[in-house]
């Protein structure tokens, strides 16, 4: 959840939109709480003035983190996403089995899940993988969601799986 309100802050809260752009697990470390925290801007780009996104962008990245436009050489904040997708799925636990009737891996975080999985959490789970993961991993640009609503629908889930 910290990492989605870093993203989101880096393309909302400075007047042109900062695009991270190379994501990977080797780009977090985790503070005295276990808490992620993104470091090495180093590549990071601000879209140009007046622009929606980064044209001819250099290809720099960790295969599977990219962005397929990101391939094509356009970098935007639904770039970001993208990456965030993909570390997001792998940074959590795998669940297997879930339902009971389709065998499948879901992916999610520990704490929501404690000591065990009740109904309430499959359906959280499954709210989770729908809208925010998924979404964060289509293939166009402008079928995710921006980070701002990935913030928010993770903060929404930990809340109501802390309740």
């Amino acid at each position: 959840m910290e990492i989605s309100h870093t993203f989101a802050y880096l393309h909302i809260g400075f007047p042109r939109p900062i695009v991270y752009s190379f994501m990977s697990p080797s780009k977090f470390l985790l503070d005295e709480h276990c808490v992620p925290k993104l470091f090495d801007f180093s590549n990071a780009q601000c879209i140009p003035e007046g622009e929606t996104q980064i044209k001819d962008a250099q290809l720099r990245g960790t295969f599977g983190y990219i962005a397929p436009e990101h391939m094509e050489g356009v970098l935007d904040e639904k770039s970001d996403v993208y990456g965030f997708g993909n570390e997001n799925l792998l940074r959590h636990d795998f669940v297997k089995n879930i339902n009971g009737e389709n065998w499948f891996i879901v992916v999610v975080d520990p704490t929501i899940i404690g000591d065990g999985i009740c109904p309430e959490t499959r359906q959280q789970i499954q709210v989770f993988l729908e809208l925010v993961v998924i979404k964060c991993l289509s293939l166009s640009g402008g079928d995710r969601p921006s980070m701002i609503d990935v913030a928010k629908q993770l903060k929404q889930l930990y809340l109501s799986a802390s309740a």
